[in-house]
Protein backbone atom coordinates (compact mmCIF):
# COMPACT_ATOMS: atom_id res chain seq x y z
CA UNK A 1 0.00 0.00 0.00
CA UNK A 2 3.04 2.37 0.99
CA UNK A 3 4.34 1.97 -2.51
CA UNK A 4 1.40 2.56 -4.04
CA UNK A 5 0.95 5.96 -2.27
CA UNK A 6 4.51 6.49 -2.81
CA UNK A 7 4.37 5.80 -6.52
CA UNK A 8 1.54 8.09 -6.72
CA UNK A 9 2.86 11.15 -4.95
CA UNK A 10 6.13 10.67 -7.31
CA UNK A 11 3.55 10.94 -10.21
CA UNK A 12 2.10 14.12 -9.31
CA UNK A 13 5.06 15.75 -8.57
CA UNK A 14 6.30 14.39 -11.58
CA UNK A 15 3.35 16.12 -13.29
CA UNK A 16 3.27 19.33 -11.56
CA UNK A 17 7.00 19.68 -12.86
CA UNK A 18 5.50 18.78 -16.41
CA UNK A 19 3.02 21.48 -16.29
CA UNK A 20 5.62 24.42 -14.52
CA UNK A 21 7.66 23.28 -17.72
CA UNK A 22 5.03 24.04 -20.19
CA UNK A 23 4.24 27.48 -19.00
CA UNK A 24 1.00 26.51 -16.75
CA UNK A 25 1.05 28.24 -13.17
CA UNK A 26 0.06 27.28 -10.24
CA UNK A 27 -3.52 28.35 -8.95
CA UNK A 28 -3.76 30.98 -6.40
CA UNK A 29 -6.59 32.66 -4.26
CA UNK A 30 -7.36 36.19 -4.85
CA UNK A 31 -5.43 36.81 -1.60
CA UNK A 32 -2.47 35.07 -3.64
CA UNK A 33 -2.57 31.57 -1.64
CA UNK A 34 -1.86 28.84 -3.38
CA UNK A 35 -4.66 26.27 -4.26
CA UNK A 36 -3.00 22.56 -3.96
CA UNK A 37 -3.74 21.03 -7.35
CA UNK A 38 -4.69 23.49 -9.54
CA UNK A 39 -2.52 24.99 -12.77
CA UNK A 40 -3.30 27.33 -15.25
CA UNK A 41 -2.19 28.90 -18.44
CA UNK A 42 -3.71 31.74 -20.73
CA UNK A 43 -3.77 30.86 -24.29
CA UNK A 44 -6.44 33.88 -25.74
CA UNK A 45 -8.90 33.94 -26.12
CA UNK A 46 -9.29 30.63 -23.73
CA UNK A 47 -7.98 30.05 -20.24
CA UNK A 48 -6.89 26.41 -19.40
CA UNK A 49 -7.71 25.70 -15.71
CA UNK A 50 -5.54 22.01 -15.16
CA UNK A 51 -7.40 20.14 -11.53
CA UNK A 52 -5.61 16.85 -10.44
CA UNK A 53 -6.81 14.75 -7.85
CA UNK A 54 -7.25 11.36 -6.32
CA UNK A 55 -9.38 8.93 -3.98
CA UNK A 56 -8.25 10.45 -1.25
CA UNK A 57 -9.94 13.69 -1.77
CA UNK A 58 -12.18 12.68 -4.72
CA UNK A 59 -15.00 14.35 -2.33
CA UNK A 60 -13.54 17.54 -1.90
CA UNK A 61 -11.65 18.32 -4.87
CA UNK A 62 -14.16 18.04 -7.21
CA UNK A 63 -15.94 21.07 -5.54
CA UNK A 64 -13.00 23.33 -5.21
CA UNK A 65 -12.11 22.98 -8.98
CA UNK A 66 -15.79 23.67 -9.74
CA UNK A 67 -15.70 26.81 -7.14
CA UNK A 68 -12.21 27.89 -8.85
CA UNK A 69 -13.68 27.98 -12.33
CA UNK A 70 -16.46 29.70 -11.84
CA UNK A 71 -14.48 32.79 -9.55
CA UNK A 72 -11.62 32.67 -12.47
CA UNK A 73 -14.74 33.21 -14.96
CA UNK A 74 -15.47 36.53 -13.11
CA UNK A 75 -11.84 38.11 -14.27
CA UNK A 76 -11.81 36.47 -18.09
CA UNK A 77 -12.14 40.28 -19.37
CA UNK A 78 -9.15 41.45 -17.80
CA UNK A 79 -6.90 38.45 -18.78
CA UNK A 80 -8.63 38.81 -21.95
CA UNK A 81 -9.93 35.85 -22.50
CA UNK A 82 -13.44 34.60 -23.93
CA UNK A 83 -13.63 31.20 -22.42
CA UNK A 84 -12.86 28.57 -19.99
CA UNK A 85 -11.84 25.19 -20.52
CA UNK A 86 -11.74 23.45 -17.17
CA UNK A 87 -10.54 20.10 -16.95
CA UNK A 88 -10.35 17.70 -14.03
CA UNK A 89 -7.86 14.53 -13.83
CA UNK A 90 -9.02 11.73 -11.40
CA UNK A 91 -5.71 9.67 -10.62
CA UNK A 92 -7.18 6.09 -10.40
CA UNK A 93 -7.13 2.34 -11.85
CA UNK A 94 -10.80 1.89 -11.11
CA UNK A 95 -13.05 1.98 -13.99
CA UNK A 96 -15.41 4.47 -13.58
CA UNK A 97 -15.29 8.64 -12.75
CA UNK A 98 -16.77 11.44 -12.14
CA UNK A 99 -19.18 13.45 -14.53
CA UNK A 100 -17.61 16.61 -15.68
CA UNK A 101 -19.72 19.65 -13.38
CA UNK A 102 -22.22 21.58 -15.46
CA UNK A 103 -21.57 25.23 -15.67
CA UNK A 104 -24.66 27.71 -16.39
CA UNK A 105 -21.98 29.86 -18.48
CA UNK A 106 -21.76 29.46 -21.92
CA UNK A 107 -18.21 30.11 -21.47
CA UNK A 108 -17.13 27.84 -19.21
CA UNK A 109 -16.16 24.14 -20.90
CA UNK A 110 -15.53 21.52 -18.66
CA UNK A 111 -13.68 18.26 -19.82
CA UNK A 112 -13.42 15.32 -17.06
CA UNK A 113 -10.70 12.56 -17.59
CA UNK A 114 -9.60 9.17 -15.00
CA UNK A 115 -6.01 8.57 -16.20
CA UNK A 116 -4.53 5.09 -15.12
CA UNK A 117 -0.67 5.34 -14.05
CA UNK A 118 -0.31 1.63 -14.49
CA UNK A 119 -1.67 1.56 -17.96
CA UNK A 120 -0.61 5.27 -19.49
CA UNK A 121 -3.68 5.90 -20.99
CA UNK A 122 -6.41 8.56 -20.48
CA UNK A 123 -10.29 7.86 -19.92
CA UNK A 124 -12.68 10.26 -21.47
CA UNK A 125 -16.47 10.67 -20.95
CA UNK A 126 -18.13 9.50 -23.83
CA UNK A 127 -18.35 12.93 -25.82
CA UNK A 128 -15.63 14.21 -24.39
CA UNK A 129 -12.13 14.46 -25.73
CA UNK A 130 -9.13 12.30 -24.95
CA UNK A 131 -6.65 14.90 -26.16
CA UNK A 132 -6.23 18.03 -25.06
CA UNK A 133 -3.47 20.75 -25.70
CA UNK A 134 -0.39 18.33 -25.13
CA UNK A 135 -1.89 17.04 -21.74
CA UNK A 136 -2.10 14.14 -22.28
CA UNK A 137 1.71 13.61 -23.39
CA UNK A 138 2.49 15.48 -20.18
CA UNK A 139 0.94 12.86 -18.28
CA UNK A 140 2.48 10.16 -20.04
CA UNK A 141 5.88 11.63 -19.51
CA UNK A 142 5.13 11.98 -15.61
CA UNK A 143 3.85 8.22 -15.73
CA UNK A 144 7.66 7.11 -17.45
CA UNK A 145 9.37 9.09 -15.09
CA UNK A 146 10.42 11.69 -17.54
CA UNK A 147 12.32 14.63 -16.80
CA UNK A 148 10.49 17.55 -17.60
CA UNK A 149 11.80 19.43 -21.12
CA UNK A 150 13.45 22.87 -19.04
CA UNK A 151 13.10 25.79 -21.38
CA UNK A 152 16.34 27.08 -23.03
CA UNK A 153 18.02 30.07 -21.14
CA UNK A 154 19.17 33.04 -22.64
CA UNK A 155 23.23 33.03 -23.58
CA UNK A 156 22.99 36.83 -23.28
CA UNK A 157 21.74 38.06 -19.97
CA UNK A 158 22.90 41.88 -20.71
CA UNK A 159 24.50 43.55 -23.04
CA UNK A 160 23.49 44.75 -26.74
CA UNK A 161 22.32 42.60 -29.40
CA UNK A 162 25.25 43.76 -31.68
CA UNK A 163 24.20 41.44 -34.42
CA UNK A 164 20.33 42.49 -35.08
CA UNK A 165 22.02 46.47 -34.87
CA UNK A 166 24.96 45.43 -37.11
CA UNK A 167 22.32 43.79 -39.96
CA UNK A 168 19.91 47.24 -39.59
CA UNK A 169 23.00 49.42 -39.78
CA UNK A 170 24.20 48.00 -42.92
CA UNK A 171 21.02 47.89 -44.87
CA UNK A 172 20.58 51.66 -43.94
CA UNK A 173 23.58 52.12 -45.51
CA UNK A 174 22.94 50.01 -48.60
CA UNK A 175 19.22 51.86 -48.72
CA UNK A 176 21.65 55.24 -48.18
CA UNK A 177 23.72 54.21 -51.07
CA UNK A 178 21.04 52.87 -53.49
CA UNK A 179 19.05 55.66 -52.98
CA UNK A 180 21.32 58.70 -53.59
CA UNK A 181 23.90 57.47 -55.65
CA UNK A 182 23.39 57.01 -59.58
CA UNK A 183 23.89 53.70 -59.78
CA UNK A 184 21.20 52.24 -57.27
CA UNK A 185 18.93 50.33 -60.22
CA UNK A 186 22.21 48.62 -61.67
CA UNK A 187 23.58 47.55 -57.69
CA UNK A 188 20.11 45.59 -57.63
CA UNK A 189 20.34 44.44 -60.77
CA UNK A 190 23.91 43.12 -59.92
CA UNK A 191 23.32 42.12 -56.31
CA UNK A 192 19.45 41.17 -56.26
CA UNK A 193 18.90 36.85 -56.70
CA UNK A 194 17.12 35.92 -59.74
CA UNK A 195 17.01 32.93 -61.32
CA UNK A 196 19.49 33.40 -64.39
CA UNK A 197 22.27 35.13 -61.91
CA UNK A 198 22.11 32.01 -60.13
CA UNK A 199 21.75 29.34 -62.90
CA UNK A 200 25.42 31.57 -63.88
CA UNK A 201 27.19 30.91 -61.05
CA UNK A 202 26.76 34.10 -59.11
CA UNK A 203 25.86 32.53 -56.00
CA UNK A 204 27.09 35.76 -53.94
CA UNK A 205 23.60 36.95 -54.82
CA UNK A 206 21.82 35.30 -51.98
CA UNK A 207 23.77 36.59 -49.46
CA UNK A 208 24.02 40.15 -51.06
CA UNK A 209 20.21 40.24 -52.13
CA UNK A 210 19.15 40.07 -47.76
CA UNK A 211 20.58 43.41 -47.23
CA UNK A 212 19.26 45.20 -50.04
CA UNK A 213 16.34 46.70 -50.28
CA UNK A 214 14.02 49.11 -52.45
CA UNK A 215 12.77 51.89 -50.22
CA UNK A 216 12.18 53.51 -46.48
CA UNK A 217 8.96 51.94 -46.02
CA UNK A 218 10.49 48.16 -47.20
CA UNK A 219 13.24 48.10 -44.91
CA UNK A 220 11.06 49.90 -42.05
CA UNK A 221 8.69 46.83 -42.18
CA UNK A 222 11.61 44.51 -41.96
CA UNK A 223 13.09 46.28 -39.16
CA UNK A 224 9.90 46.19 -37.30
CA UNK A 225 10.34 42.24 -37.15
CA UNK A 226 13.99 42.11 -36.65
CA UNK A 227 13.33 44.51 -33.71
CA UNK A 228 10.50 42.24 -31.72
CA UNK A 229 11.84 39.13 -33.13
CA UNK A 230 15.32 39.54 -33.66
CA UNK A 231 16.63 41.19 -30.30
CA UNK A 232 14.40 37.84 -28.80
CA UNK A 233 16.05 35.51 -30.76
CA UNK A 234 20.02 37.23 -29.98
CA UNK A 235 19.04 37.77 -26.81
CA UNK A 236 17.89 33.80 -25.88
CA UNK A 237 20.63 32.16 -29.01
CA UNK A 238 23.39 34.35 -28.69
CA UNK A 239 24.64 36.31 -31.16
CA UNK A 240 26.65 33.38 -32.75
CA UNK A 241 23.97 31.20 -33.31
CA UNK A 242 21.26 34.52 -33.69
CA UNK A 243 23.47 34.62 -37.14
CA UNK A 244 23.68 31.60 -38.68
CA UNK A 245 19.53 31.31 -37.82
CA UNK A 246 19.31 34.51 -39.63
CA UNK A 247 21.50 33.89 -42.78
CA UNK A 248 20.29 30.30 -43.37
CA UNK A 249 16.88 31.62 -43.11
CA UNK A 250 17.86 34.16 -46.01
CA UNK A 251 19.45 31.52 -48.18
CA UNK A 252 16.32 29.33 -48.06
CA UNK A 253 14.72 32.48 -48.91
CA UNK A 254 16.80 32.77 -51.26
CA UNK A 255 16.74 29.39 -52.80
CA UNK A 256 12.49 29.33 -52.91
CA UNK A 257 12.59 32.37 -54.59
CA UNK A 258 14.21 31.49 -57.31
CA UNK A 259 12.67 27.75 -57.17
CA UNK A 260 8.97 29.23 -57.37
CA UNK A 261 8.76 32.77 -58.09
CA UNK A 262 11.35 34.02 -60.72
CA UNK A 263 11.90 37.82 -60.57
CA UNK A 264 14.71 40.15 -59.11
CA UNK A 265 14.29 40.12 -55.75
CA UNK A 266 16.06 42.05 -52.93
CA UNK A 267 15.18 42.64 -48.90
CA UNK A 268 15.69 40.66 -45.75
CA UNK A 269 11.99 39.05 -45.85
CA UNK A 270 13.56 35.60 -45.76
CA UNK A 271 15.62 36.06 -42.93
CA UNK A 272 13.00 37.84 -41.37
CA UNK A 273 10.50 35.09 -41.69
CA UNK A 274 13.32 32.46 -40.83
CA UNK A 275 13.05 34.59 -37.49
CA UNK A 276 9.17 34.49 -37.25
CA UNK A 277 9.90 30.81 -37.35
CA UNK A 278 11.67 30.19 -34.85
CA UNK A 279 10.13 32.29 -32.76
CA UNK A 280 7.11 30.48 -33.82
CA UNK A 281 7.98 26.93 -32.76
CA UNK A 282 9.72 28.46 -29.59
CA UNK A 283 6.39 29.42 -28.67
CA UNK A 284 4.65 26.25 -29.72
CA UNK A 285 6.91 24.18 -27.43
CA UNK A 286 7.26 26.34 -24.36
CA UNK A 287 4.67 29.20 -24.71
CA UNK A 288 4.32 32.86 -24.31
CA UNK A 289 7.35 33.76 -21.93
CA UNK A 290 9.86 34.34 -24.81
CA UNK A 291 7.75 35.94 -26.96
CA UNK A 292 5.09 37.58 -25.41
CA UNK A 293 2.97 36.12 -27.65
CA UNK A 294 0.40 33.13 -27.37
CA UNK A 295 0.47 29.95 -29.85
CA UNK A 296 -2.76 31.26 -31.21
CA UNK A 297 -1.91 34.61 -31.53
CA UNK A 298 1.69 33.87 -32.72
CA UNK A 299 -0.43 31.33 -35.35
CA UNK A 300 -2.69 34.03 -36.43
CA UNK A 301 0.03 36.73 -37.29
CA UNK A 302 1.81 33.90 -39.16
CA UNK A 303 -1.11 32.77 -41.27
CA UNK A 304 -2.13 36.36 -42.36
CA UNK A 305 1.77 37.91 -42.90
CA UNK A 306 1.96 34.95 -45.45
CA UNK A 307 -1.90 34.84 -46.67
CA UNK A 308 -1.67 38.45 -47.35
CA UNK A 309 1.37 38.50 -49.14
CA UNK A 310 -0.24 35.92 -51.28
CA UNK A 311 -2.60 38.84 -52.39
CA UNK A 312 0.27 41.58 -53.08
CA UNK A 313 2.15 40.75 -56.51
CA UNK A 314 4.88 43.10 -55.67
CA UNK A 315 5.94 40.57 -52.67
CA UNK A 316 8.23 37.84 -53.29
CA UNK A 317 6.50 35.18 -51.00
CA UNK A 318 7.83 32.39 -51.96
CA UNK A 319 10.64 33.89 -50.10
CA UNK A 320 9.14 34.37 -47.15
CA UNK A 321 8.01 30.59 -47.18
CA UNK A 322 11.20 29.58 -47.68
CA UNK A 323 12.84 31.47 -44.98
CA UNK A 324 9.55 30.22 -42.32
CA UNK A 325 10.55 26.92 -42.79
CA UNK A 326 14.74 27.63 -42.81
CA UNK A 327 14.29 29.41 -39.27
CA UNK A 328 11.79 26.83 -38.21
CA UNK A 329 14.11 24.01 -39.19
CA UNK A 330 17.49 25.70 -38.06
CA UNK A 331 15.42 26.49 -34.66
CA UNK A 332 14.68 22.56 -33.92
CA UNK A 333 17.99 21.32 -35.18
CA UNK A 334 19.01 23.96 -32.54
CA UNK A 335 16.89 22.04 -29.55
CA UNK A 336 18.21 18.73 -30.65
CA UNK A 337 21.84 19.20 -30.46
CA UNK A 338 21.06 21.26 -27.02
CA UNK A 339 19.31 17.73 -25.67
CA UNK A 340 22.29 15.35 -26.96
CA UNK A 341 24.84 17.78 -24.93
CA UNK A 342 22.32 17.11 -21.86
CA UNK A 343 22.29 13.81 -22.17
CA UNK A 344 26.09 13.66 -22.81
CA UNK A 345 26.71 16.09 -19.38
CA UNK A 346 24.49 14.32 -17.36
Amino acid sequence: MDIIVDNLIKFIEKFNEQLLSQSFFEGRTANGEKVPGIFLRIENPVLYIIGVFEKDNQEEFPEILTTYTKEMSQDLEEMRCTHIISLGIYLSEEEGGFPAPVYFDERIHAVNWRYSIEKKKVFAGAGEPDRLFGIEKLLLRAAEGKVPEVPPKPEMKSGLPWACIFIFLLCVVLLIDTTLSARGGSMIRAYGISRSGIWQGEYYRFITSMFLHSGIMHLLSNSIFLYYFGFKAEYLLGSKRFLILYLVSGLCGGLFSILFHDVLAIGASGAIYGLMGAMFVLTKLYGPRYTGMNYATMLLLVVTSIGFGFLDMGIDNFAHIGGFIGGSLVFLIYRKLDRKQKEIST
